[in-house]
């Protein structure tokens, strides 16, 4: 359960920063604020699951990292009608 639950905390963590880098390159200033309180909370919350966990938590963390980024990423393209998504 553990892993699991660090595998949808990472994603959401990592979501949030790259939604938030986006929202900074972007400039969209009404969204940076409520960005930011959410990823402090997200990153308080994977702190106490890596304390709680053993090394194996990287690996969970790591898989939601990487897809909770992508997923930010194309999101925030399609949200805001970013011209095209380039690989």
């Amino acid at each position: 359960m553990l892993y699991c639950t660090s595998i949808l905390v990472s994603f959401i963590a990592v979501f949030l920063k790259g939604f938030q880098h986006k929202n900074v390159n972007a400039n969209k200033l009404k969204l940076i604020v409520p960005t930011a309180y959410l990823m402090a909370a997200f990153d308080w919350i994977a702190i106490t699951i890596v304390v709680k966990g053993d090394w194996w938590v990287a690996i969970s963390a790591g898989t939601g990292a990487s897809i909770g980024m992508l997923v930010a990423m194309l999101l925030h393209d399609k949200l805001f009608n970013q011209k095209e998504i380039k690989q």
